[in-house]
């Protein structure tokens, strides 16, 4: 009986994410803007920024200075960086980069960076986002140009930004998987009007197994001969929708 209720919040949580918390888009420093959205399993960050220079921005539980082991995102305009705060040094790349690039935009002279990943990467140096009001610490930085550098004083600072519960909503996906149960591999079908997808496979206990990324185009099939016998869920995400099922490893 305890599986089973397990097993049912779990898969209510999926349709739960559908609740978004945000900070709304905040100016950190004249052309430096951050806003989060925070679901139920990720995090999408819009950071704006000089288009020719680069920019950065921390989190932290916290983040008082540059040199507080934050969790760092960075850019130099063409890449971006997962980091952390190491000392007065640019902050070095972590081992794990477990920021997606969504888009990289240029109108004016603003840069527009968007990239997801999970709230919960299962990095010990990445900072765990909670899909729920309160606040996040953040530190940010700027240069004078697409080379790191100093940024010097006036080129940096620190605040808090204020987490609340987002008017935006998500619409539910539809999609197909097959078969089900599942031996070896599993083929994810997209609806016609969906051109690419983010795939997630996640554990009873709601544990972020493996992310993959599917097209209209593409195959989509994953063999997931690493995913033990059991019962494991799907989530499927995109264009503002998300879309959920349970599946049986045999």
């Amino acid at each position: 009986m305890k599986k089973k209720l397990l097993l049912v919040f779990v898969f209510a949580s999926f349709y739960l994410s559908a609740q978004v918390f945000s900070t709304g888009t905040q100016t950190l420093k004249d052309n430096l803007s951050v806003n989060l959205e925070i679901d139920g399993t990720t995090t999408t960050l819009t950071l704006n920024g000089p288009a020719n220079a680069w920019f950065a921005v921390g989190f932290d539980n916290n983040a008082t200075n540059m040199f507080s082991s934050s969790d760092v995102f960075r850019t130099d305009g063409s890449t971006i960086t997962d980091a952390t705060t190491a000392g007065n040094q640019l902050p070095p790349a972590d081992a794990s980069q477990d920021w997606n690039l969504v888009s990289n935009t240029v109108a004016g002279n603003i840069r527009t960076i968007i990239a997801t990943r999970p709230n919960n990467s299962g990095d010990s140096s990445d900072f765990v986002f909670s899909n729920s009001a309160g606040s996040i610490d953040v530190i940010w930085a700027f240069g004078s140009s697409t080379s790191y550098a100093y940024h010097g004083g006036v080129n940096r600072g620190a605040t808090t930004l204020g987490v609340t519960l987002s008017n935006k909503k998500f619409d539910t996906l539809d999609f197909d998987i097959f078969p089900n149960p599942i031996s070896s591999k599993i083929k994810v079908q997209l609806p016609t009007s969906i051109e690419s997808a983010d795939i997630a496979f996640y554990d009873v206990s709601g544990r972020l197994l493996r992310r993959e990324q599917a097209t209209i185009f593409g195959n989509n099939e994953y063999i997931i001969d690493e995913l033990g016998s059991g019962v494991y869920f799907i989530k499927v995400s995109a264009d503002g929708k998300i879309g959920s099922k349970m599946i049986v490893k045999r």
